[in-house]
């Protein structure tokens, strides 16, 4: 009786102990695999929201400067209050995110005082035991009463294992004494950040209630001068129309130079090849209404390369903001009146370059009725186009590489107002620029 006792008293007591260093793995997995944003992840975008603030607040403070209020003061308070909306929202989620944690810290510590009371239990019993029998004579007696030799190397053996055991119950209640402690610790240290993260939560949305506020103020300030306003925005109309007529005559005669090429080359492979003359009788004709070029191996390798990187762009200037941004929207002062824009503003400091978002070769470089330079660029079947320009710093024919410099960015001295006007096209249909350019900015 003596020996089945202990025999199924061990595999017992191993079974709890795994079953208790799995409890701890499962929560250490539960950790890591919550499908929601971690804190590092959110501290970036917050450190992100928080730069592009101070740089939206620099500009306004710069615009300030000039005594007559304009609609770009309007557009830049309402970009502060939509950065501002978003590191709110980013506080929110910091907040949830905080809460799960003290939420899961408090079961955590529920679930580890259990195991601790279990453990302590167990390893009280075992120590009772083992001091009742701790007569060597016991020891001696449990291993010489065995039938065979082999018998007594297995009794051995297991009175081997048994205090191998409570060592390891030891150390198990010793570790999880220190995990209790170190979750006790993460609790308090979480409802610290959760105070601070409200502290700071609260002032975010003061400061977007007094933005709200400036920006109402404002718009009824400009709304006195709503005669102004029209006429500038027909001036902008009649300016985009011209620029878009003299895009649409510049990107077609590129398509048509490239078809002229390709039929060129075709003629060249007639006397040659048969197959060549078949492709060239398929090749589309210079009147047809397509709007993609036709392209060589390479070019086309461009247009892909282009392609695959719709959304991860860079930015064509450094620092910056889509102050107007694609197609037909509300004007941000006067709300019955709608504009459109075949690209998007870029708002941008003084003094501001602009940069190729991607390798391609220079069209052309050209000048408006206002003196502003545009600078065109051709990616296989796409091109870039960077209007708004003081003076450019390409070429006509000039291959350009990635962020490499293309113009200065007209800067308004009246208003203050600097903006890059940005378009992309594919062929001669225009693009949505906010699509292709990454958002990490």
């Amino acid at each position: 009786m003596y020996k089945l006792q202990h025999r199924m008293y061990l595999p017992l007591r191993i079974c709890f102990l795994m079953a208790i260093m799995l409890g701890w793995q499962r929560i250490l997995y539960a950790q890591k695999n919550t499908g929601l944003p971690t804190r590092a992840e959110l501290e970036k975008e917050k450190a992100q929201l928080q730069r592009q603030l101070e740089e939206a607040n620099a500009h306004l403070q710069e615009i300030r400067k000039n005594k007559n209020l304009t609609v770009r003061q309007v557009q830049l308070l309402q970009n502060k209050i939509s950065l501002r909306d978003k590191l709110i929202e980013n506080l929110n989620d910091e907040i949830s995110l905080i809460d799960r944690d003290i939420r899961r810290a408090y079961a955590d510590i529920q679930d580890l005082e259990q195991d601790l009371d279990t453990l302590k239990a167990e390893y009280a019993r075992q120590v009772v035991y083992t001091y009742k029998n701790r007569s060597m004579y016991d020891y001696l007696n449990f291993i010489l009463s065995a039938s065979s030799f082999n018998e007594a190397l297995h009794r051995y053996a297991y009175l081997k294992r048994l205090r191998d055991y409570r060592r390891h119950q030891a150390q198990s209640i010793m570790q999880t004494e220190a995990l209790l402690k170190e979750k006790i610790s993460l609790l308090s240290a979480s409802k610290q950040d959760r105070t601070q993260t409200l502290t700071a939560q609260q002032k975010q949305m003061q400061q977007l209630e007094q933005e709200r506020k400036e920006k109402n103020q404002l718009l009824l300030t400009l709304k006195g001068k709503e005669k102004q306003i029209m006429a500038d925005i027909e001036a902008k109309r009649k300016a985009q129309q011209k620029l878009d007529a003299t895009l649409a005559i510049l990107i077609r005669r590129e398509i048509e130079e490239a078809r002229r090429k390709a039929a060129e080359e075709a003629a060249r492979a007639k006397s040659t090849s048969a197959s060549a003359t078949a492709s060239a009788k398929s090749a589309p004709a210079a009147s047809s209404s397509a709007a993609l070029l036709t392209e060589t191996p390479e070019e086309k390798l461009i247009s892909s390369n282009f392609e695959g990187n719709m959304g991860r762009l860079p930015w064509p200037v450094e620092k910056g903001y889509i102050s107007d941004p694609y197609g037909r929207h509300q004007h941000p002062v006067l709300s019955y009146v709608e504009v459109e824009n075949n690209g998007v503003n870029i708002d941008t400091e003084k003094g501001a370059i602009a940069r190729a978002v991607f390798e391609g070769d220079v069209v052309t470089a050209t000048f408006d009725q206002y003196n502003r330079w545009t600078v065109i660029l051709r990616h296989g079947q796409y091109f870039t186009v960077y209007s708004n320009l003081l003076k450019p710093l390409v070429k006509t024919g000039e291959h350009v590489q990635t962020k490499q410099p293309v113009g200065i960015v007209y800067t308004n001295d009246e208003s203050g107002e600097t903006y890059l006007h940005f378009l992309i096209y594919k062929g001669t249909e225009s693009m949505n620029p906010a699509l292709w350019l990454s958002s990490n900015h």
